[in-house]
């Protein structure tokens, strides 16, 4: 999903969950389970949500995350 919005490659989208995990001293898997639930459960009909949205969940997704 970070590939496709952020338009970056496997490693890349890899060592921005990385970065995400030790800003927020946040399990890499538990990030990267939470940011799948908040993607999967955005509303929208035929045009995805502005990457703001995105951008926004990524930067919050530890208070989110199982510890």
């Amino acid at each position: 999903m970070l590939m496709l919005i952020y338009r970056i490659g496997e490693d890349a989208a890899f060592e921005l969950l990385r970065w995400r995990s030790q800003e927020t001293n946040t399990r890499l898997k538990s990030l990267a389970q939470q940011l799948v639930k908040d993607f999967l459960e955005l509303d929208y009909h035929e045009q995805l949500p502005h990457r703001s949205v995105y951008d926004r969940l990524l930067l919050t997704a530890h208070l989110r995350a199982d510890s």
